[in-house]
């Protein structure tokens, strides 16, 4: 069985305070930037390589927050209570939000940032998260030992909802749902802040969801608190960021076997996958590095970022759970922090995989 090849690349941090980029060996800087945002609480971010925008999902307020590539507020979208997990579609042309509070999918026009279309999915169906897999819209929903998973025709005329498709009732809430175009009829599912972890992975590839792999405590390795997941590029594994252990662990989509490891610090609380397979894994750190820049396959960071105290509280910012989001030419990352005034950051980490030589 194929296992990643892990190296010894040298770790690397990044002082944001001063946006200077401190490096081992390393000749000069480069510049980073960051810009308050009018956010009450966070929930998912996307990044829109064709419009240069980056929506980042607001359930408290109610929003989905529209920036540039600045980090410049350029809109929002309002009416959207309770929205957390966002999708773009593979032409970029429309943002799917789950808005949980109203019982809906919305589909956003991304180049105008207005709402284009609303799904209800039926009275207490709540979803939380969303996911574009096997030609339709696969969304999670359900609480209290009701978790489940539904979805919906995104081209067709009439409402088209179908709920309760894991048969299995493998989740007690609504679960995490990630989906990649290198495996375009599968579906993978964890539950959120639950302990030890659990996942699943589903074959919609008919338009049903059939499950195919499923894991209690994936690796043996007594981990949990599921804050994000992310299926890599080619379809092969999926990358999760648990509060513990303290890595992204990655795990095959075949049976869920353990496939490797992206060493990171304590408390895990983020991972999105570049379209190359380089990998941003973020933790919820007080004293140490909060974002880590991996090559795909390579155990070690080759680039790490620690964010400042930009609060009274003296602690450094955290990073928001599931708060990082590459722009897919990789020229930049995202992320989103919060202070200890509870005031939040979007913070652009540009060509946050070059890495200068000492001369």
């Amino acid at each position: 069985m194929h296992r990643r090849t892990l190296s010894t690349a040298t770790a690397l941090a990044v002082l944001l305070g001063s946006v200077t980029l401190v490096a081992t060996g390393a000749g000069s800087a480069v510049a980073d930037s960051s810009t308050t945002m009018p956010l009450k609480s966070t929930g998912d971010i996307v990044v829109d390589g064709v419009h240069q925008r980056v929506f980042i999902s607001d359930p408290t307020a109610g929003q989905v927050v529209v920036t540039d590539y600045a980090g410049t507020v350029v809109d929002t979208v309002g009416s959207l209570p309770g929205v957390h997990g966002l999708e773009l579609s593979p032409d970029s042309g429309t943002l799917y939000a789950a808005v949980r509070d109203a019982d809906a999918v919305v589909a956003i026009d991304t180049a105008k940032a207005t709402e284009a279309r609303r799904w209800s999915t039926g009275q207490g169906g709540g979803p939380a998260y969303v996911a574009l897999a096997g030609g339709r819209l696969w969304f999670s929903y359900g609480s209290g030992g009701n978790g489940n998973i539904g979805s919906l025709d995104p081209s067709a005329d009439g409402p088209g909802v179908t709920l309760d498709q894991d048969t299995s009732r493998t989740f007690y809430e609504a679960p995490i749902l990630d989906a990649s175009a290198g495996a375009p009829g599968t579906l993978v599912a964890g539950a959120p802040g639950q302990s030890p972890v659990e996942l699943a992975v589903y074959d919609v590839s008919s338009g049903s969801a059939s499950r195919t792999a499923y894991a209690f405590d994936p690796g043996n390795t007594g981990g949990g608190n599921l804050q994000d997941l992310a299926v890599t590029p080619d379809g092969r594994d999926v990358v999760t960021a648990s509060g513990a252990p303290y890595y992204q662990a990655v795990y095959e989509l075949t049976d869920l076997s353990a496939d490797g490891k992206y060493v990171t610090n304590t408390y895990p609380n983020a991972v999105d996958i570049a379209p190359n397979g380089d990998v941003a894994a973020g933790t919820d750190s007080s004293y140490d590095p909060d974002v880590h820049v991996f090559k795909q396959g390579e155990s070690m960071p080759v680039k790490q970022y620690d964010l400042p105290d930009t609060g009274t509280s003296g602690d450094s910012d955290l990073l928001a759970p599931a708060g990082l989001a590459w722009a897919p030419d990789e020229s930049r990352l995202f992320a989103v922090s919060r202070n200890g005034s509870d005031v939040y950051t979007l913070r652009v980490f540009d060509t946050p995989t070059y890495v200068t030589k000492a001369p």
